[in-house]
């Protein structure tokens, strides 16, 4: 489709000059780390510390995110940024070495059949519900630990990221998960994780060809090629129906134009979105017919949506249907889609 064809150059002609750079330090000894994994979470934008404790990432697409500072001995450190076009952003950051729990040395053939049961519950909540799961292993399960605050309560921590191999999209994922609850009785989960991805290794040029396509249809399937279309009123053309309703599986009307609910702000770039209840979309790029439809809240009177489709605001949707069953297993780096 149109859209589809389009986006993938469109980075390339407007050359970036933004620039993130810094030293990483031993709080202890203020001497410099080398080695220190930096990334920007959720995408492929990633580096190491020098032997002098520098760093560089340059040309990065604008807009806010999580830079994460991570290394076996310390705590994780992050910082939020926000870049435009010319941003040259310098960060000082100290790490903490880290006393670790020693629950995690368990041999995991040794471990209880309750924690087997839990790694189970965990693996189905956090790869998602998709045929992407499938292929998708932890490669390291061994480094989680679960526990039960209450009955029917999961809780699931690790002292170590976890490391999984997509090898349906080709990526490696390394996830720090700093929170992660599932509530058995409601079937409701709580988590907020870190994420960087690489691309899996392979010299097969069948495969390469098989992850392109498959990263191509999930990115169809996306919230943010749906954003992406909504605000370029191209919605129709690129497969999606959409309706307002009272709740989900609710009968609703019709909206006819994106200029009803999506104000442009040509000043900064961006769009805003409002609506009350609940915007409902059948996305007709998905071909299993009870996968296709999802339901948008938002989380306040509006929400901002860069030009790529990406809200700007942490937690500022809620979900349900498919979008919401989706995991890790599902998830493409952010902005994948413009920087090929």
């Amino acid at each position: 489709m149109v859209l589809f064809a389009l986006i993938f150059n469109e980075l390339y002609a407007q050359p970036l000059k933004n620039n993130i750079s810094g030293m990483v330090l031993d709080i202890a000894t203020k001497e410099p780390l080398s080695n220190v994994n930096i990334y920007i979470s959720n995408t492929t934008w990633g580096t190491t510390s020098n032997l002098d404790g520098k760093f560089r990432l340059p040309s990065i697409i604008p807009s806010s995110y999580e830079i994460v500072f991570s290394m076996i001995g310390y705590k994780s450190q992050s910082r939020k940024i926000k870049l435009d076009d010319s941003s040259q952003i310098y960060l000082t950051i100290e790490m903490i070495p880290k006393i670790y729990n020693t629950k995690e040395i368990t041999v995991t053939a040794n471990r209880p059949d309750e924690w087997f049961d839990d790694l189970a519950v965990f693996k189905k909540k956090f790869l998602g519900y998709s045929p992407y799961s499938i292929d998708c292993k932890i490669i390291n399960e061994y480094v989680l630990n679960f526990s039960h605050p209450r009955k029917d309560f999961l809780v699931a921590e690790s002292d170590y990221p976890i490391e999984i191999n997509n090898y349906d999209l080709g990526y490696n994922l390394k996830v720090e998960i700093d929170k992660f609850e599932y509530d058995l009785k409601t079937r409701s989960s709580c988590f907020a994780y870190r994420i960087f991805f690489t691309e899996l290794d392979t010299n097969d040029s069948d495969v390469k060809d098989q992850w392109k396509r498959h990263r191509q249809k999930k990115f169809k399937e996306s919230l943010s090629y749906f954003f992406r279309s909504l605000i370029e009123d191209k919605y129709k053309e690129e497969g999606f129906e959409i309706a307002l309703v009272y709740k989900p599986g609710n009968k609703g009307l019709e909206i006819l134009s994106p200029p009803d609910f999506i104000e442009k702000d040509t000043l900064n770039g961006i769009y805003k979105i409002h609506f009350t209840n609940f915007l409902q979309i059948i996305n007709t790029n998905i071909k299993i017919e009870e996968s296709q439809t999802s339901w948008i809240k938002l989380n306040y009177s509006s929400i901002s949506i860069d030009k790529y489709g990406y809200p700007l605001e942490n937690n500022s949707i809620t979900l349900s249907g498919y979008w919401s069953k989706l995991g890790i297993a599902s998830f493409l780096p952010k902005y994948y889609a413009f920087t090929k």
